[in-house]
């Protein structure tokens, strides 16, 4: 059998998701691919460790999707400022929305409830969504992009997309190869609730011991992520233990903390690919770039490229399809500034913060001071919020 569409996205993660969603929009037909099964529906009576800092812009690039709006509001939180402590009390930076005359810096989302919402609209679409599918192979010509599945199905599109995560099976199927730096640390996650209210504030500590994030949930509950070396070693402790370990490491600055999910860690990655297009191929998300989660922007990195990649689409002109690599090269274009600066920063933080040789220690705190003091604090927080 062979299917004809003018888009198929391979992942069907937040990225991919919100592709096919985007492309179904603009009026192109979609078909989305994922080996996975279909994801559950969000457990409205727990919380999903896995969360993520939505940038206004992209919140609002969501809702115009029509996804934002499906998420219970109950399960968003907005924030409203941002902390970050360097190696003593001293040494803090402070961001706030109302500094740029804004209503928030960012939501915090479960990725359960962002994923129900996208899969929602999706299915109010009538998109051709198909989980449990696996891929044999890819091949790309001048024509179209085919994709083989291991029932014997083939399809063919004007427009692959990879979606697929940083190991890309897409990515490697059409031979692109990319760079990747695997850090020493690991990303520990936990959700807890805490005696004392947050206040909306997202808080960050960097310093010898690795960057520890609280990012606030609804209500007295905080979600962290802690880029630490010790992940190993706080998985092995019991709940009462990690409690007491997490909040010394924040400074007690929420009083005691009570454990509501189980902690879990996941490998920390820096990843770029050599090539984000070929004939009819672009490549979005992870399967594009990794970056260190410090500042909380894989995801949103993700939605910025299938904003963009849009937005190419847009300029195609009647002689030319969906995937004319000339059209897909305004895209790549388009993304390597916003890729490179961020990872760039990123890497550029994780291994300042990392050292201890004294110079750098007083240097980095130093700078922590300048930026608190000067007008690019403020360019610092109109760029995060895009």
């Amino acid at each position: 059998m062979m299917k004809r569409t003018e888009m198929v996205v391979v992942g069907g993660g937040l990225v991919g998701l919100a592709t096919a969603l985007a492309a179904t929009r603009q009026g192109m037909q979609a078909v989305l691919l994922d080996r996975s099964a279909r994801p559950a529906l969000a457990n409205p009576d727990g919380w999903d460790s896995r969360i993520y800092a939505i940038t206004p812009g992209n919140a609002a690039w969501l809702d115009k999707l029509g996804a934002w709006s499906r998420i219970p509001s109950q399960r968003i939180c907005p924030i409203d400022r941002m902390m970050v402590w360097g190696d003593s009390a001293e040494d803090q930076l402070q961001f706030a929305a109302e500094d740029i005359s804004t209503p928030q810096l960012g939501f915090i989302v479960e990725n359960a409830a962002l994923q129900q919402a996208l899969l929602e609209t999706l299915d109010d679409a009538a998109v051709d969504l198909r989980f449990e599918v696996v891929c044999r192979s890819a091949s790309l010509s001048d024509e179209a992009a085919t994709l083989t599945l291991k029932n014997g199905e083939r399809i063919n599109a004007d427009l692959l997309v990879a979606a697929d995560g940083g190991a890309s099976w897409v990515r490697q199927q059409a031979g692109i190869s990319s760079d990747k730096h695997v850090y020493a640390q690991q990303g520990l996650v936990a959700n807890f609730e805490t005696a004392l209210p947050h206040g909306n504030i997202a808080r960050q500590w960097l310093n010898k011991d690795g960057i520890l994030a609280w990012l606030p949930l609804p209500g007295n509950r905080i979600s962290i992520v802690w880029s630490t070396e010790r992940a190993k070693e706080l998985l092995a402790l019991d709940a009462a233990a990690l409690e007491a370990c997490v909040a010394e490491a924040g400074q007690h600055v929420l009083g005691a903390l009570r454990l509501i999910t189980p902690a879990a860690a996941f490998p920390l990655v820096k990843q770029t690919s050599h090539a984000l297009v070929a004939p009819h191929l672009a490549l979005v998300g992870d399967a594009a770039h990794q970056v260190h989660p410090l500042a909380g922007q894989g995801v949103n990195l993700g939605f910025r490229d299938v904003i963009s990649l849009m937005q190419t689409l847009t300029r195609r002109h009647a002689l030319q399809g969906w995937g004319d690599l000339h059209l897909l090269r305004h895209y790549e274009r388009s993304r390597k500034t916003d890729m490179v600066s961020l990872q760039g920063l990123t890497h550029g933080l994780q291994l300042l913060f990392a050292t201890e040789h004294p110079l750098l220690r007083r240097l980095r705190n130093h700078g922590m001071r300048l930026v608190e003091q000067s007008a690019l604090k403020k360019s610092l927080i109109q760029h995060a919020i895009i």
